[in-house]
């Protein structure tokens, strides 16, 4: 199904949370709403779930072509899944999957037959199907949130909202986690939106990543365009690590470029490093795995942040103190003509 918002505004006593919002979603995507606290990402999508009303003037919510602006939750077909679960502590796992089912009105219920059958399939996809008797008690986080995810997907849904859906797990459960989530996605292809201030977590499972800011969409892309190119400064900087390096336009006006630690060439040599290599000293090196960590110091005491592969680091033997030369590469900016 897709989903279409447009100029979607929503304030909060005075206080503008969306502004003039516009988005459309492809059926069977998986959309990330990226951005830091206060964004506005859960308020649009509780404005799409239909628990939250648009401001008077806003446009249509759009489900199918279909204005469901006026629609009830209950009539939206939506599938919520929060961050905390909020599964009922006194039913088992197979009860809480079959409660959507069970709770249907009379004529629309299935058989009970069909229950069990609907729920077996359910637990079988989240492969969970040999905990069908425990309680949430005994399950751990990410367990919770595959029976969570379960529960809302037994209903059918023609969409299905993730709030934060990792955000109570510690960081190796939510990496799991999350690649399960692609994996499910790719076989059952329901629209999904899912809110996150994860960048890691928007870039890899997300099909597309709208980007929010003050209540904006500052971007809204496939995850390699958002990273790679950047629409904005505010994207940049929040899709990770970067320097900062100031310095005037060709018509004198001060300016900025912003380029990622990796992309920054190190070399002991000047003429290896690449033209316009400029002098620095190391004053720090952290070693991450795979990953090596330089800070280096320039002559007018500017920090730059360099990445380079294990395998280089140890060709350059660089220590704490070493003089070495560094380049920029693939740095973005943001004035005309710029110039460092």
């Amino acid at each position: 199904m897709t989903i279409e918002i447009r100029n979607i505004s929503k304030s909060y006593g005075g206080e503008r949370i969306l502004r003039d919002i516009d988005l459309k979603i492809n059926s069977g995507e998986l959309v990330a709403l990226l951005g830091p606290s206060g964004s506005g990402k859960t308020t649009l999508l509780r404005v799409i779930a239909g628990i939250e009303q648009a401001d008077e003037g806003s446009g249509p919510v759009l489900f199918d072509d279909v204005d469901v602006s006026n629609v009830d939750l209950g009539k939206r077909r939506i599938g919520f899944v929060f961050q905390h679960y909020a599964l009922f502590k006194h039913m088992n796992v197979f009860e809480n999957i079959a409660f959507g089912l069970r709770a249907k009105p009379r004529r629309e219920r299935p058989s009970e037959a069909q229950i069990r059958e609907k729920t077996q399939s359910l637990l079988d996809l989240i492969q969970l199907g040999n905990l069908s008797q425990r309680y949430p008690s005994q399950l751990s986080g990410g367990q919770r949130q595959r029976v969570a995810l379960a529960r809302a997907l037994a209903v059918e849904p023609r969409v299905l909202l993730l709030d934060e859906p990792f955000g109570a797990l510690d960081a190796t459960v939510r990496r799991e986690l999350r690649r399960w989530l692609r994996r499910l996605h790719d076989t059952i292809h329901v629209t999904t939106i899912f809110v996150t201030h994860d960048q890691e977590e928007a870039l890899e499972v997300s099909d597309r990543v709208a980007v929010m800011n003050a209540g904006r969409i500052e971007q809204y892309a496939p995850p390699q365009e958002v990273y790679e190119k950047p629409a904005s400064p505010f994207v940049f900087k929040f899709l990770g690590n970067y320097n900062l390096f100031h310095g005037r336009t060709r018509g004198d006006e001060p300016g900025e470029a912003l380029v990622r630690p990796h992309d920054i060439a190190i070399a002991r040599d000047p003429n290896a490093a690449g033209a316009s290599a400029r002098p620095g000293v190391v004053t720090h090196i952290g070693f991450g795995g795979a990953v090596v960590k330089i800070e280096l110091e320039t002559e007018d005491k500017t920090h730059v942040d360099v990445e380079v592969s294990a395998p280089t680091f140890r060709d350059l033997n660089l220590k704490r103190g070493d003089k070495v030369w560094f380049a920029l590469r693939n740095a973005q900016e943001y004035v005309p003509d710029f110039v460092i």
